[in-house]
């Protein structure tokens, strides 16, 4: 018997796939074909323009027909998916311009990335029955966003068996999406998005020499446009079976394609699965075992991104400025015009509480996309309690990376990812555990050291400063993982347990304080001393916090438990903490006050003296409040008697200050 085109041979032992025939591609069918299938997606629902789209990619409208009345479905969790199903014109259909698994390959505006299309198309969203609806800037804008996906889309996947032997497949799946623009005088445009299958609809559309502009905005608009590219691949088909070109037959193979269109979606319980969301659920289906799976930053950032527009439709996120701010799509400029703290520890700290608040508005709104989504067979979430902080929190260390894409190294990157997820504290997701304030990092700090003496280490005050500077020391690689491998010198102690003693010890206070005040600054942070001021080496440069540093002298493995002060002497160091701070900025005052004085003209007249009435006046007179307040406590001092002794040891050096 012999074999048909596309069965299984045996070649040396090994199975095969004997190459496609070469057929010729149907012409054009009669338009009022065409008008007759428009009309039957109008009456389901559709809009025109998007059933106008719609209407003219199949190679036999009227097989198509009878569906609309009666479609396909197809089940997803929660969902039935309505469908129709027959052979289209490859060039008449479009490749998701987000398809998710490029995601991983998207710089940012924020990480100061030029060229990065991808970060600014919004996903698409629900505009009908069976439709989608999308907003960019320009026709321009689209035809670059679709060039950077299909490139990228077939430099991350490859179709196996080859799809210049075989054509395409297996029928990819696509739904009618109409585009909005922002550009003065361009109006709207409806096309077949291809929502699953985009790497085989990309490496077709390579093998027909078709590029995204004509995809979009030639072929699908008019009949000559496609008269004439089907003429040419015909032309290939036509030549004698001798003389035809390897990559010719390749162009007449993937010509035409059987095709899944989707028309709208049933849910189980009203009002639960809207279209978009539907159609993430039937592409995560059929990813659940690919033959290149799309790596974690790639899933990652895609979920995360949808997880946030559920925010923002929550109103969780309460503007889109600052859904863009922290999405990575501002730059810090953008973001200060618009009067958002363009701090970048305040957008990470925003998103580690986004991504890890058990309080329920917001857990309910980012949770709604993660119950659509299925790994390894297995719903990620299936009730409520299955969303864990290890379920949400990559994502939002992935939403915080986008900070660096495209100017980090890869290794680098996941250095960063699993380093911070493993430098955060463990109770971020307990009940009022902390939220992102407006404090100032030495408000931070001095509300952390308050919870420390009264035995709250820990509190909201002390994880919000533990958070925003493990998100410094973390960037600045001043902090790292355990280390198995140096024998006795090993610190098998994760940065968060490191974290957790400074937050135990004043001195560690000021480090994670100077931590996040040098970020801001732009400098790397600094070692502090006992009173928090940034230390120098002997040659007067800064020495910088390193893990070393971190591990072995601020927060050393074997240090002695300390036993917590009684009242007593807790109120007597906090008395001799306060003096010895107050001692050191008379000293820092006196020497600022020597060194503006000895700013002088050519002269030798003192600018101060010249220019500074009114400077010098208001200082004048602070200096009196201080001197009379000093006076007060000398007198009461004096009047308490031997007890005034006490204070005997720092008499000269506070007077010489």
């Amino acid at each position: 018997m012999p074999l048909s085109p596309n069965s299984g041979a045996t070649i040396r032992g090994e199975k095969t796939e004997l190459p496609k025939p070469i057929r010729r591609v149907p012409d054009i069918p009669d338009t009022e074909l065409h008008k007759d299938l428009r009309a039957a997606l109008k009456k389901h629902g559709m809009s025109d323009r998007a059933a106008g789209a719609v209407s003219t990619i199949w190679t036999n409208p009227a097989a198509v027909l009878p569906q609309v009345e009666n479609p396909q479905r197809r089940r997803i969790p929660g969902a039935d998916l309505l469908v129709v199903s027959g052979q289209v014109y490859t060039a008449r259909l479009a490749p998701d311009p987000l398809n998710p698994r490029n995601a991983d390959r998207i710089n940012f505006r924020l990480a100061g990335s030029v060229g990065a299309p991808p970060a600014t198309l919004t996903p698409a969203a629900e505009a009908g029955v069976g439709e989608m609806s999308v907003r960019v800037a320009s026709r321009a804008a689209l035809a670059a966003q679709l060039t950077w996906a299909m490139e990228t889309t077939r430099s991350q996947n490859v179709p196996k068996p080859r799809i210049d032997d075989q054509g395409i497949m297996d029928p990819p799946i696509g739904v009618a999406t109409t585009v909005s623009y922002d550009a003065e005088g361009e109006n709207p445009t409806a096309h077949i998005f291809v929502r699953e299958g985009s790497t085989r609809t990309s490496h077709g559309l390579y093998r027909l020499g078709v590029k995204a502009d004509e995809v979009l905005f030639q072929l699908p608009r008019g009949a000559a446009p496609m008269r004439t590219h089907i003429d040419k691949i015909n032309s290939y088909a036509d030549k004698p079976s001798k003389k035809i070109e390897e990559t010719e037959k390749s162009a007449v193979r993937c010509a035409v394609t059987d095709f899944e269109l989707i028309i709208g979606v049933v849910p189980d319980t009203p009002g639960t699965v809207d279209l978009a969301q539907a159609i993430k659920a039937r592409v995560a289906q059929d990813h659940l075992n690919t033959k290149t799976p799309w790596s974690d930053p790639a899933k990652y950032t895609t979920l995360a991104e949808e997880c946030l527009l559920a925010a923002r439709a929550a109103a969780v996120v309460p503007s889109d400025v600052e859904a863009d701010w922290l999405a990575g799509r501002l730059t810090l400029e953008e973001a200060e015009q618009s009067k958002i703290p363009a701090f970048l520890d305040d957008r990470a700290a925003r998103i580690v509480h986004l991504f890890t608040t058990r309080e329920r508005k917001i857990h309910d709104a980012v949770r709604k996309p993660i119950a659509l989504v299925l790994a390894d067979g297995e719903p990620l979430i299936g009730q409520r309690r299955n969303v864990t902080l290890s379920t949400k929190l990559p994502l939002g260390v992935e939403m915080i990376a986008r900070e660096q894409r495209g100017m980090a190294s890869e290794p680098d990157l996941a250095a960063f990812r699993k380093t911070l997820e493993s430098a955060l504290p463990s109770h971020l997701s307990q009940a009022d555990a902390w939220k992102p304030t407006r404090r100032t990092p030495e408000a931070l700090f001095q509300a952390a050291l308050k919870e420390l003496e009264t035995g709250e280490a820990g509190g909201p005050a002390g994880t919000e400063l533990w958070v925003r500077a493990a998100y410094v020391l973390v960037k600045h690689k001043a902090i790292s993982g355990p280390r198995h491998d140096i024998g006795a010198g090993s610190d098998r102690r994760p940065p968060a347990d490191i974290m957790q003693e400074l937050l135990d010890t004043e001195h560690g206070l000021h480090h994670l304080r100077q931590a996040i005040e040098d970020d801001r600054a732009g400098l790397r942070p600094r070692q502090v001393d006992a009173q928090g001021h940034p230390e120098s080496s002997a040659a007067g440069s800064d020495i910088y916090i390193d893990n070393k540093f971190l591990r072995e002298d601020l927060a050393p493995k074997d240090k002695e438990k300390k036993e917590p002060l009684d009242e007593e002497a807790a109120l007597d160091a906090k008395y001799q903490r306060w003096l010895t701070d107050t001692q050191g900025a008379l000293r820092l005052l006196a020497d600022a006050m020597r060194n503006l004085g000895g700013v002088k003209d050519e002269n030798g007249v003192a600018l101060i003296e010249q220019r500074g009435r009114a400077q010098a006046r208001l200082l004048r007179d602070q200096l009196k409040i201080m001197l009379g307040t000093a006076e007060d406590w000398w007198e009461a001092a004096v009047d308490a008697g031997p007890s005034a002794a006490v204070d005997g040891a720092n008499e000269d050096e506070s007077g010489e200050a």
